[in-house]
């Protein structure tokens, strides 16, 4: 009996081990050479990129200082006479409508009315340089300086070299006397470091209103990583075709308080309930997969990877739970699976010798599209259950995950191509975005959102995001530009091939 026991186990694991390498023979390998990136004028795009950077569109929370504020909607006017001024053709073939004081759009007509428009974005304001963290840049943050090959500044990644970039590809195609096929066109907000609302959501809305419907639309926050990912030593374009949600709760403890002399049990002060609180929220992860925006990223680096991790990626029925704890091991990779939990905030007690009689914490959870608000909320609910003295406060500002695009349609094939195009060997990834973009308030106007920039960005770049010494390379600026004329090139291109496809087909 246990000899048949065995020759049973032993054929199924020939049986097995015959699938699983007849799956990965069936996805052929291919080997990413990186050829010479296409590049324009490269020299004058980190020009343009430093002067964009010396205007202080600084976004400030409501509340803030009014004279600070006031700074801000001047370099904002300041920004947008510049653009006008330095982009004569792009100026001359497109209309703009100043949106909420701030906030631009242009349209540039197309040539075919039937055509349904497409949206590049970007965003004029950035975030505040931290508080004493000044003299810790290499060169001043707001100075535009170049050096060491680099443009140096608040902004150059977070997005005024893709805004810079866009603009200066559109102004040398309209000095060709260029006529787009389809209708282009490009938002800019003017507030999306602090939610948009009243940027691009308005602009939004606006087009709704007039039944505009949109093929695509290209945002910020993929990018060209280089070595980000596993086993991918190369560069990827990591194109996000989602988003995540964001969700705040305020967890508050409630004590009877008191002189510090006569204490309560610790874990019965309003300070221990809550970090036992936070403690068995963090002990309740929200379910972890490997599905929907990730699962389209392991398919799409599947066939450039080595062959053992090509086996495990053509097997994921098989090895998802592996694949699942790798990405776990990093935070930038468990983020793509699971909704992430973060405590952001902590207040309790103003003396050292009085028991407050509350304290509460903020938890900042970036929702994954498998989630909704609702269920987190009852989600960390339970977390708590047993404390009747916490109290979970929904705070404003819940935003859902966006819908995931489409990656089989020709607006991602079209971004695609022209990344190849203008970065040989370089792999098209699909993503899931995790922090928050403006391009959310288009997603009722297109089934097609992705998020995409051609800013290059190491893991010791990654820190300058929002951080010190924020910097773009001129090499790199030249390159964007290139990138987005080849984009719009392409786009006629397609829509050529559309209309020759449909008369071919026609009786």
């Amino acid at each position: 009996m246990i000899k048949k026991i065995l020759l049973g186990l032993g054929g199924f694991v020939l049986v097995l081990l015959a699938v699983v390498i007849g799956r990965t023979l069936a996805l052929p390998g291919v080997e990413l050479v990186e050829g010479e990136p296409a590049s324009l004028e490269a020299d004058q795009a980190a020009a343009n990129l430093a002067d964009a950077v010396r205007f202080k569109t600084i976004s400030y929370q409501d509340g803030s200082d009014p004279a600070l504020i006031e700074a801000s909607h001047q370099a904002m006017t300041g920004f947008r006479d510049w653009l006008s001024a330095r982009f004569p053709s792009f100026t001359g073939a497109t209309t703009r409508e100043i949106v909420s004081d701030y906030s631009l759009l242009y349209t540039w007509q197309g040539s075919d009315p039937s055509l349904k428009p497409v949206l590049l974005m970007s965003h004029m304001d950035v975030v505040p340089i931290a508080p004493g963290t000044e003299d810790k840049w290499d060169e001043a943050p707001f100075s535009g300086t170049i050096a060491d090959g680099f443009v140096w500044g608040r902004g150059a990644i977070d997005t005024k070299g893709s805004l810079v970039a866009m603009v200066m590809a559109a102004d040398l195609l309209a000095a060709e006397n260029f006529q787009p096929r389809r209708t282009i066109m490009f938002a800019f907000g003017h507030d999306e470091e602090i939610g948009g609302g009243d940027g691009n959501k308005v602009i939004a809305a606006m087009l709704a209103e007039r039944g505009v419907e949109l093929e695509w639309v290209a945002d910020e926050g993929g990018i060209l990583g280089e070595g980000l990912l596993p086993g991918i030593p190369g560069t990827a374009a990591l194109i996000g075709i989602a988003e995540k949600g964001s969700v705040s709760l305020d967890i508050v403890a409630a004590s009877r308080g008191g002189h510090s002399s006569m204490p309560s049990p610790v874990d019965e002060t309003a300070i221990g309930r809550l970090t036992k609180a936070i403690d068995e929220i963090g002990k309740a992860p929200f379910e972890s997969r490997v599905d929907g925006a990730s699962a389209r990223m392991i398919a799409a680096l599947a066939p450039a990877a080595p062959f053992m991790q090509r086996m495990v990626y053509a097997n994921m029925w098989l090895f998802e739970p592996v694949v699942r704890r790798v990405m776990e091991g990093s935070p930038s990779s468990a983020a793509q699976l699971h909704t992430t939990i973060a405590p952001t905030i902590i207040e309790g007690g103003n003396k050292e010798n009085v028991l407050p009689p509350s304290a509460h914490a903020v938890i900042n959870f970036r929702t994954h599209p498998r989630d909704t608000g609702e269920g987190i909320v009852a989600h960390v609910k339970k977390a708590v259950a047993d404390d009747p003295d916490i109290t979970v406060v929904t705070m404003d500002g819940m935003r859902p995950a966006s819908p995931v695009s489409n990656v089989d349609g020709a607006g991602f094939k079209l971004l695609s191509e022209a990344i190849s195009a203008s970065f040989p060997g370089v792999l098209s990834v699909p993503n899931l975005t995790v922090g928050g973009t403006d391009s959310r308030f288009y997603t009722g106007l297109s089934d097609n959102v992705f998020r995409f920039i051609p800013i290059r960005m190491g893991r010791d770049d990654l820190p300058r995001f929002h951080g010190t010494n924020e910097r773009v390379s001129v090499a790199n600026m030249g390159q964007a530009v290139a990138f987005y004329k080849t984009l719009m090139e392409m786009m006629n291109k397609q829509d050529q091939a559309a209309v020759n496809a449909a008369e071919a087909a026609a009786p």
